[in-house]
């Protein structure tokens, strides 16, 4: 019975070292990315995140190996496009950014989903895959930024020289939790078909999977007090 619970829970402080940096990334990269001498601070707080999401992904079906497999090009393709070594590196970083944050998504959620108790390591994997939904999403925005010049405008990106992938990650987070401040908005049809895509995933993120978490929690609190009730 023990094997059981501790399989049906997420083990180890991997979620909550992820977390930390993401949020380390998320607060700090705004602050950073502005200025050229401190920019590079940001860009290595996003790849020291992307080191430790690394160990939060399972290891069946070998999803780890492929996570790195994942990361070795997208590191070396994301620094080459920081200092255009290379004129392809940006839209290929932005690929293998899409691909990977893809499949740390499909991990997490497969995780979650096979949890049978609500535990602190799990609220840090509901949160690390909230905020890896949005870096997902961000990705996506910029690579197709990449693709297709304008496809998205606004007086932020007027006001910022280098349109990284730290103000799509802005922007896609405020898609996300569907303020909508106006200071990015897509100009195309497929730029503005991503966006109501992730408004409507941030929607089902809380609702659903939020309702979920507490029903759990109540069934486990109610499974706990009729087990007391029998050993007594």
């Amino acid at each position: 019975m023990a094997n059981r619970d501790k399989k049906a829970t997420i083990q180890g402080s991997a979620f909550r070292n992820l977390l930390f940096f993401l949020l380390l990334y998320l607060v700090g990269s705004p602050f950073l990315a502005p200025y050229p001498s401190l920019a590079v601070l940001a860009h290595a707080s996003l790849s020291v995140a992307l080191l430790f999401a690394v160990y939060t992904v399972q290891k069946q079906q070998q999803q780890r190996s492929f996570a790195m497999v994942l990361l070795l090009p997208l590191l070396v393709l994301y620094w080459l496009g920081i200092y255009d070594i290379v004129s392809f590196s940006r839209l290929g970083a932005d690929l293998f950014f899409v691909l990977y944050f893809g499949l740390l998504v499909y991990s997490y959620v497969r995780q979650i989903t096979r949890s049978r108790r609500v535990t602190t390591n799990l609220l840090y994997a509901t949160l690390c895959l909230y905020l890896i939904i949005g870096l997902f999403w961000g990705a996506l925005y910029t690579l197709l930024a990449e693709l297709i010049p304008g496809a998205y405008g606004g007086t932020l990106l007027d006001s910022v020289p280098d349109k990284s992938i730290h103000v799509y990650n802005y922007f896609s987070m405020v898609t996300l939790t569907t303020l909508g401040y106006g200071d990015i908005t897509p100009q195309t049809a497929g730029a503005a078909a991503l966006c109501q895509m992730e408004a409507i995933v941030g929607q089902f993120f809380s609702a659903v999977l939020v309702a979920w978490l507490v029903g759990m929690h109540i069934s486990d609190r109610q499974g706990q007090r009729s087990k007391k009730k029998v050993d007594n």
